[in-house]
């Protein structure tokens, strides 16, 4: 029976998620436990191309560019079967590696000396990731055993739950990227501003205007207008809190630099998860420039209510008069479907019927339109 996974290589591996590059200070821990080298986490593995994405503890930069650039492709232990610890020696004798692997073979006895490697692959299913973990031992070294298996064995479960949270933080990141890269196309600024004026959350365009003091500005980590809005600003988000009626709503127009204005509206919104646990109410705060369109869109609907986009674009056909039979036909879903995610929509809304629903959402899009 494996002894229990230590505590250090547990710390090791979540802290490890967070650090630049992740993953090394784990296979740094790894290699004590199993008493290996080379350990090595490929992220994405090489293709023509590509030349993916390894974390290794190997010091050799010419050893992994000659992996990546074309032999990671030759190795026997590359798409071993899922979550399974396979090692490379009970796979292959010696001579059958060098045989049926030679240019592999001699690529591990040249920059490495390795005698076996163990591993596994182990998948993360919302993401599609394929996470591939290698650790080998060199020659004068002992092959890898039943115990070492146990004891990779004894780690996937912390595996599995690390290279979740990876997946899920390195898509996050992705997201980003492209709100960064389509920043200029986003027409709604959206943040959360809590009871001491600080804002918690920001999306791209609002971060933009913040940084540029365009209208709206942090002043000791707290959001201010800029110019003649600022007591109109306060004033707004003081009456909100003063009420704390999630159905409350503030409008006002703030004069930006150059002669433009900013359409605000402002509503009473729950403490999100993840918040600060000091932080018991929220305001989200939406600007949009005055003179953009005045059509009820996804985006608007999406930033408004919190919406997913399936729910915002059932939501504008609607609000265009389309009955709730003919989306469903047009969209290729069943009525219950439809219904269901009709009933989300009332819920975020605040509404419990379609007219009001309507009458709701073009009332709060006149109010970020400033009419």
């Amino acid at each position: 029976m494996a002894k229990p996974v230590p505590p250090t290589l547990i710390q090791a591996l979540f802290d490890s998620l967070l650090a630049s590059p992740p993953w090394l200070d784990f296979l740094k821990a790894l290699e004590d436990w199993l008493d290996g080298h080379h350990a090595t986490m490929v992220v994405r593995k090489p293709r023509p191309g590509d030349p993916g994405t390894l974390i290794s503890t190997q010091s050799n930069t010419i050893a992994l560019t000659v992996l990546q650039d074309g032999m990671f492709s030759e190795s026997p232990i590359l798409d071993i079967p899922p979550n399974q610890v396979h090692i490379l020696r009970e796979m292959l004798s010696e001579h059958e590696l060098a045989s049926q692997y030679s240019r592999f073979f001699t690529y591990i006895q040249e920059y490495g000396a390795t005698e076996d490697i163990i591993g596994i692959n182990l998948e993360e299913p919302e993401t599609g990731m394929v996470f591939r973990l290698r650790c080998a031992r060199l020659k004068g070294q002992a092959n890898f055993s039943g115990s070492d298996r146990d004891k990779v064995e004894a780690l996937m479960p912390w595996l599995r739950t690390a290279i979740g949270l990876y997946a899920r933080l390195a898509r996050k990141d992705y997201q980003l990227s492209i709100s960064e890269a389509t920043i200029g196309q986003l027409t709604i600024g959206s943040l959360v501003v809590d009871e001491r004026g600080q804002v918690l959350m920001t999306n791209p365009l609002a971060e933009r205007a913040l940084e540029t003091r365009d209208g709206l500005l942090l002043h000791q980590d707290r959001l201010v207008a800029t110019g003649a809005g600022k007591a109109a600003l306060q004033h707004a988000l003081s009456r909100l809190f003063d009420h704390r009626d999630p159905l409350d709503s503030e409008a006002l127009q703030l004069t930006r630099p150059g002669g433009r204005r900013w359409n605000l509206l402002m509503r009473c919104t729950a403490a999100r998860p993840g918040m600060d646990e000091r932080v018991s109410r929220t305001v989200l705060v939406l600007f949009r420039d005055a003179a953009g369109t005045r059509e009820v869109n996804e985006e608007l609907l999406m930033e408004l209510f919190g919406l997913t986009r399936a729910e915002a674009v059932l939501t504008k056909r609607l609000v265009e008069g389309e009955s709730l039979a003919e989306i469903s036909d047009s969209l290729g879903r069943s009525r219950h479907t439809t219904r269901a995610q009709l009933a989300a929509i009332f819920s975020k809304t605040g509404t419990n019927r379609q007219p009001q629903l309507v009458s709701h959402v073009l009332r709060a899009a006149q109010q970020m339109w400033g009419e």
